[in-house]
């Protein structure tokens, strides 16, 4: 099975970032920002981290042009003008980007698709990459602060919680920090996992127009 792990670099420091990536052996990172920076975490502006990667012998691949999760062009929002993952997996560069991925893994390497942000829930590299990664058989595992959970694993949990959310009480909050992004996902009561998906698109996507942040 083909095997990939996501991470996000929040405000972690440098020596913190590098030790999750070696507890795993990873030796790529592929940045799936689009705006390759931080204000608030300056360690990992682009050039910043390209430098103390490759000084732990670590390749550093910025993809935020095919992996990324801003797009202008009208054909890939929902009405609502908000980017519409459903419709970027179908774009060319897209699919190049998952096939330098496919490449980079059937080469041996251990590879790590990093964003931004801690928790996956609030990231395309949950909602995007590793749902249509996931669909193609590929193990993905996220990595967190304290420890690593599967996509399936958690995409299941998070699921049950949708679904039965009046019914059953699974406290999902104790693996992740969901809560102000709970209240929102999941306040509706379908059952289809590909609904759930779509909620939470909408909720994390980028418009062309506005500046969109979770705060949890």
């Amino acid at each position: 099975m083909k095997r990939l792990f996501t991470i996000g670099h929040s405000t972690h420091s440098t020596d913190l970032f590098i030790g999750f990536l070696k507890k795993s052996q990873i030796d790529v990172v592929i940045d799936v920002r689009s705006v390759p920076y931080s204000r608030i975490a300056e360690q990992y502006n682009k050039d910043n981290l390209n430098l103390f990667l490759k000084t732990n012998s670590i390749y550093y691949i910025p993809m935020g042009g095919q992996l990324g999760a801003r797009y202008e062009n009208e054909r890939l929002l929902f009405a609502d003008k908000k980017v519409d993952f459903n419709k970027v997996i179908t774009t060319e560069s897209f699919q190049n980007g998952i096939k330098r991925i496919d490449n980079g893994i059937k080469n041996g390497h251990i590879i790590a698709i990093m964003c931004s942000e801690k928790n996956p829930l609030e990231c395309h590299r949950f909602s995007l990459i590793s749902r249509f990664l996931d669909n193609k058989g590929y193990l993905i595992e996220h990595i967190l602060p304290n420890s690593i959970i599967s996509h399936k694993k958690l995409e299941n949990k998070l699921f049950e919680y949708f679904k039965y959310k009046r019914k059953v009480e699974l406290k999902i909050e104790k693996i992740l920090n969901f809560n102000s992004v709970q209240q929102r996902l999941f306040d509706s009561d379908t059952t289809a996992k590909s609904d759930l998906y779509v909620n939470l698109n909408k909720l994390i996507a980028y418009s062309p127009s506005t500046k969109h942040k979770i705060n949890v």
